[in-house]
């Protein structure tokens, strides 16, 4: 057995830590025991030994499970859905509408994240597996998976993060499985649980703030308890994820108006740097910011291909 986490968050309901890229603390499944059970987030390939383990953990194994909800593309989110789907010979893969097609043929799937990783590609990720276009269910705006027990799954359409981006509401503890929509909580290392930092994300190639920011208006309209963070774990009460969220994409928009047209991404991501540093001064050992690296340089890069769009009048 892997060095897992699994942490009871909510009324038969479960944490596994994926340990995304090696790192604990970074990425998480969501295991829903019961009549019908149902894992919410894959991670990537590499993130599937983690998964059987929790499962084990709960008396289950990948063959036990009925339902596996992914809330986009992703690959730190779905990209071991076609992994998972082969060892679950019973389960459903249920995702977003424009989701579905990438989950089938992952080949422009492959190709864009290769784009942005090159050839880390492989070593952060590991395999790209198609799913059976028989096994995957389209969730619409609203539609509802009954788990059984009264559970119920409601989906809701989300983008700004991504366009192919679903949330979903649990109706036993009014919580919102966010993938990357209400920002992504840090947990550091070495430093203790007490210190907590959000921050949106906006990694390309769809990231759109105002997009982002009506989604984030429907979700709290729902007055949620508890957003269950793919990145990482819950936060109660929820108005503390939307506060963290708004707030760093009211930073980013006021660096995005400070970029002249032609900024870089490098441009991009020395402010981005700079606006983080001052913003954590004090609170914690991450002086340099290596944590936050990877994150710093997806989010830059989805700041510009958002300018460039914006500008060339595709959004």
């Amino acid at each position: 057995m892997v060095n897992i986490a699994v942490t009871e968050v909510g009324e038969d309901l479960f944490l596994v830590d994926l340990h995304e890229a090696g790192r604990p603390f970074r990425s998480s499944a969501y295991i829903i025991r019961g009549p019908e059970p149902t894992l919410i987030e894959t991670g990537s390939s590499n993130c599937f030994t983690y998964v059987a383990d929790g499962l084990k953990t709960l008396g289950y194994a990948p063959v036990d499970l009925k339902h596996i909800v992914v809330t986009h593309v992703h690959l730190d989110h779905a990209g071991g859905a076609g992994r998972m789907m082969e060892a679950a010979p019973y389960a459903v893969l249920h995702a977003n509408r424009r989701a579905t097609p990438h989950l089938i043929d992952p080949t422009r799937l492959e190709a864009g994240s290769r784009a942005v990783y090159g050839s880390a590609l492989e070593s952060l990720f590991g395999a790209i597996l198609p799913v059976p276009h028989d096994r995957v269910q389209v969730q619409e705006d609203g539609s509802i998976l009954e788990l059984g027990n009264g559970r119920r799954l409601t989906f809701y359409d989300t983008p700004g993060h991504a366009k192919h981006h679903s949330c979903i509401w649990d109706n036993v503890t009014r919580g919102i499985f966010s993938g990357d929509m209400v920002g992504i909580r840090y947990r550091f290392e070495g430093v203790g649980d007490n210190v907590i930092y959000g921050f949106p994300t906006t990694s390309p190639p769809d990231f759109d703030p105002e997009v982002m920011l009506a989604s984030l208006d429907r979700l709290q309209a729902m007055n949620p308890n508890v957003i269950y963070h793919t990145h990482f774990g819950p936060t109660a009460p929820a108005s503390e994820a939307f506060a963290f969220t708004r707030r760093g994409i009211f930073a980013i928009q006021q660096i995005l108006d400070r970029l002249p047209d032609d900024a870089t991404a490098q441009m991009a991501e020395e402010e981005l740097r700079a606006y983080l540093s001052k913003d954590l001064e004090g609170r914690t050992h991450l002086d340099d910011l290596s944590d936050l690296a990877l994150d710093i340089y997806l989010n830059a890069q989805g700041m510009i291909v958002y300018k460039q769009k914006k500008k060339a009048g595709k959004l």
